[in-house]
């Protein structure tokens, strides 16, 4: 008796605390993450492939790393500040023409 009341009141606390809404969520804001790291990946790629949309690029890059703090802290950190680098240097990048 005195261990199912044990059980009951902690699960009331938890509730309480918005722990089950948390763990609810946890699936979601995963898919978050790992969607915004593969969309920094793929802007990394294009921006190497299409250097003259280096703008474009780079403000994909800088949005997908701002989101990604949502989903696993930004790549625990590292992550939010490598993009966020990346995506400045080629928001501010211009290619330069090559002279004959």
């Amino acid at each position: 008796m005195g261990m199912s009341m044990m059980t009951g009141m902690m699960s009331d606390m938890q509730q309480g605390m918005g722990v089950g809404v948390m763990i609810g969520l946890t699936p979601s804001l995963l898919v978050v993450g790992l969607a915004s790291g593969i969309m920094v990946l793929l802007g990394a790629v294009m921006l190497y492939m299409r250097p003259y949309e280096s703008q474009l690029w780079g403000a994909i890059i800088m949005a997908f790393s701002v989101v990604s703090i949502l989903g696993g802290m930004g790549g625990f950190l590292v992550g939010l500040i490598l993009g966020l680098a990346g995506g400045i240097l080629a928001l501010t990048w211009r290619p330069t023409s090559v002279g004959v």
